[in-house]
């Protein structure tokens, strides 16, 4: 397609093939109907793709300062991060309680059921100066990475899936007949219900999600719905033994820049919950401690897509003197609570197969 003048101001509407093309009303309008070359230029990080190179400057995302505010920016700090055709505000946060009632404010405002993400610093899309240039129009911008495990080290997840599903077998079967002891009466209704679990689609959508929340690499996220176990992981380094799993934590320091982000326009196949996905005995301690939901992302050539879901980033200012509501153990239980953790270490023992011990090795918990 040519990128006529008339197409500049809604380009996804009138576009024909709206996969690709897509140009922001907030792009420099001098460039971007000169491309740098006839190449197919694509965005591998969110999925985007154009027929020819767009030339540097011409901001294709949209240029930062050209963009209309937002209902909440006048929350913000007036400083963005920056993601496909959109901006982000950043709002500096200076304690337990304000972060608290931001974000309440914030969801109220926008009339969303927000998921939250917090991380003890921000992490950059590792682009080159000239592709910034291309998309954004500045080199300067912050561009959060928001990659999936498995984006991350070029992993390719159904490998591992066979091993884990082997292993979810075993644990729903030595599961189901340490119920079908304790509540002899429901035993045919338990064995029942297990093996149409195992048979269904939501069995698989199970064993991704439980695989995530148990530190497998994966192509999705783990959000929470609780801002007290976001906070908790924005001010909290953990550190992880590869030959065991065994995980440290250590408090945030003065150098780190925590960040809680705010995720929305999330549909409901983006999600995926244990209380909505399998039966009540195989929902698992983890994720129900942490208030946790699995976000299906990160697919192909779009695995930083995540990150096109973040409306507000939340900086935490003076980080070092704030208190967490929560502490490790109402968020990482012990084996004694989660029956699954329990499960998976001692497989370690009973299991001597290398492809299950390589798998086993990269579960990790607290000691």
């Amino acid at each position: 397609m040519e990128f006529a003048d008339e197409i500049v101001p809604s380009p996804h509407l009138t576009n024909t093939s709206w996969r690709g093309d897509r140009i922001s009303p907030a792009c420099d309008r001098s460039l971007v109907n000169h491309p740098e070359n006839d190449q197919v230029y694509r965005d591998a990080y969110h999925g985007n793709a154009w027929s020819r190179t767009p030339a540097l400057g011409a901001a294709v995302y949209g240029k930062t300062q050209s963009f209309p505010p937002s209902p909440i920016e006048n929350l913000g700090s007036g400083k963005y991060l920056r993601v496909p055709y959109r901006r982000i505000p950043i709002i500096d946060v200076h304690s337990v309680e304000e972060l608290a009632n931001f974000a309440q404010s914030v969801v109220n405002t926008e009339s969303i059921r927000g998921v939250w993400r917090g991380q003890v610093r921000q992490y950059q899309l590792p682009r080159s100066h000239d592709d910034r240039l291309r998309l954004y129009g500045d080199a300067t911008v912050e561009e959060p990475s928001l990659l999936p495990s498995a984006s991350r080290d070029n992993i390719y997840f159904p490998d591992f899936f066979e091993a884990w599903a082997g292993l979810l077998d075993l644990f729903m079967e030595q599961h189901v007949q340490y119920l079908s002891k304790t509540y002899p009466s429901r035993r045919e209704e338990l064995l029942r219900a297990t093996e149409n679990f195992r048979c269904s689609y939501g069995y698989r959508l199970w064993g991704l999600a439980t695989a995530q929340h148990y530190g497998l690499p994966s192509v999705g996220l783990d959000v929470t719905h609780d801002i007290n176990v976001a906070l908790f992981f924005a001010l909290h380094r953990f550190t992880t033994d590869a030959s065991t799993g065994a995980m440290s934590m250590t408090r945030a320091v003065a150098s780190d820049d925590p960040v809680i982000y705010g995720l929305g326009g999330l549909e409901r196949h983006d999600l995926l919950e244990d209380a909505e996905l399998a039966p009540s005995w195989l929902q698992c301690a983890r994720p129900k401690a942490q208030g946790a939901s699995f976000f299906t992302t990160g697919w192909g050539e779009a695995g930083n897509k995540a990150a096109d879901r973040i409306y507000v980033a939340f900086r935490l200012v003076n980080h070092t003197e704030w208190q967490s509501p929560l502490n490790l153990r109402q968020v990482f239980p012990c084996t004694q609570d989660d029956v699954l953790l329990d499960f998976l270490l001692t497989a370690r023992d009973r299991y001597t197969d290398p492809e299950i011990q390589k798998l086993l090795k990269r579960i990790y918990f607290v000691p």
